[in-house]
This record gives C-alpha cells, structure tokens and sequence, in this order.
C-alpha cells in the first residue's frame, strides 16, 4: 500500500472520528440559531449596567485578586521543591517517578472540585478559595519548574561540578540563574490564569467577585451583574498587560 494510500485513509479515519465526536455532543447549528434571540435578549436585559451596584463589584474584585496574589505566591514557593525532586537530571528514577506520577494525580482534579472540597471542611469565604488555588497551583508550577530545570544547558553545571563543588553550590550557581527568569514568568503566567479561576471559585461559595455575579444572575438583576463583568473585564484586562510586560522584562 502506497503512502498516500495510508495518508488518504488515516485522513478519512480522522474526520469519521470527529464526525462521531459532533454527533455525540450533539452540535447542532439549527438549536444554536433559534438561540440567538434568546441570547439577544439576555444581553439586552444587561443594558445599561447598574453603576450603583459598583461599590459591591470594586469589594468582590479586590478580593478575587487576593485570593489569586495569595495563593499564586505560595503555590510558587511550595513548588520549588517539588519542581526538582521531578526534574529527571537532578534525582533518581527511584524518586522522579513517584513525584512525577503525583504531579499528573492532583493536576488532573480542577480547581473547582478543590474548592467545593475547601468549602465544606472549612466554610466558605476567600480561604477555601485560597486553599484550592494553592492546591492546584502548586502541582501545575512544579511540572512547569520540572520541565525548565530539565532543558538547561549542562555545560554550566558540568563545570561547577568539576572543581568539586557540592550538590547545592551547583544548584546555586549552575541551576538557579538558567532557570529563575523562566520560573518568574511561569508564576506571572500563573497569577493571570487564577485570577480567572478565583472569579469561578465565588459560585461554590470561595468568596470573590464570582459570588456578587452569581447572586445577580439569580436575582434576575441582569443591569447589576453586568456591572459586575464590567468591573471583572477590566480587572483581567489590567492584570494581563501588567503581567505580559514583566514577563516581557524578565525573559
């Protein structure tokens, strides 16, 4: 069989498969069509914000940051360790496959399912919320640090090594300045993304401005819960181009 053969076939494979996948969950451009005017409406109703409710959005998204901050710097520290100890060119195999395979457990658990986890043992508020950001946090950090520590250069390290330096002088001088600026712009990274999942975190009941839009939408205040995304797209937008730009500094 000619290659193009295998190609055409493999190609025709994949479309059926895809096709299998739309079918499956149900896509249908008819039922999204006779849902524009619904969603038409939904955002008409939104029209114009509800300042007065600012005051209430300004708390809630002071918080969201918070709890973002918070758990991003801790999550930051507590992977350090983790980060090396699954790092595949600094421990043994005994080692990195263990702390490998427990990384790849607790990133496959959303944040949320952390939260509503949080929630119910220490009730609600922004430290449950701060608990699940760390939680999850840490492990994605770590595999992030794993994989930078993993793509050094050794030339650096192998001459450090050389004169006879110990284990951690070459962790200080031969590691830590080939990796510091990517392991900054990996938590800069990590502080935008959770502050979108720290907004989420509010509907559990994990403090935030989450929790001012969830209250809106089930009051049916559409104007207020507007002002509310208002105030959340502009605290998000902020965030991203203050962040782009460090991350821009330090790389």
């Amino acid at each position: 069989m000619s290659r193009g053969i295998r190609r055409a076939g493999l190609t025709l494979a994949i479309l059926a498969v895809y096709v299998w996948f739309l079918a499956a969950t149900e896509v249908s451009l008819p039922r999204f069509l006779r849902g524009l005017p619904w969603m038409a409406d939904f955002l008409r109703r939104m029209v114009p914000p509800d300042l007065s409710v600012l005051r209430s959005a300004l708390t809630g998204a002071l918080q969201t940051f918070q709890i973002a901050v918070v758990g991003t710097t801790v999550a930051a520290l507590l992977a350090l360790p983790l980060g090396f100890l699954s790092a595949r060119n600094v421990v043994r195999p005994s080692i990195f496959y263990p702390a490998r395979a427990l990384l790849n457990l607790f990133r496959s658990i959303d944040t949320m399912v952390y939260a509503l986890f949080f929630v119910a043992a220490v009730g609600l508020g922004p430290f449950p919320g701060i608990l699940a950001v760390v939680t999850y946090t840490v492990m994605t950090l770590a595999k992030l640090y794993s994989e930078a520590i993993e793509g050094i250069e050794p030339g650096p390290v192998e001459a450090i090594s050389a004169t006879g330096a110990t284990r951690l002088q070459v962790l200080r001088f031969g590691i830590l300045p080939q990796v510091l600026p990517l392991f900054a712009s990996y938590v800069l990274y990590r502080l935008e993304t959770n502050i979108r999942a720290a907004t989420i975190l509010g509907f559990v009941g994990a403090g935030g401005i989450g929790f001012y839009i969830q209250t809106y939408l089930r009051m049916i205040n559409y104007p207020a819960a507007s002002a509310v995304l208002l105030v959340l797209v502009a605290m998000v937008m902020g965030v991203d181009f203050a962040s782009s730009r460090l991350r821009a500094r330090i790389v």
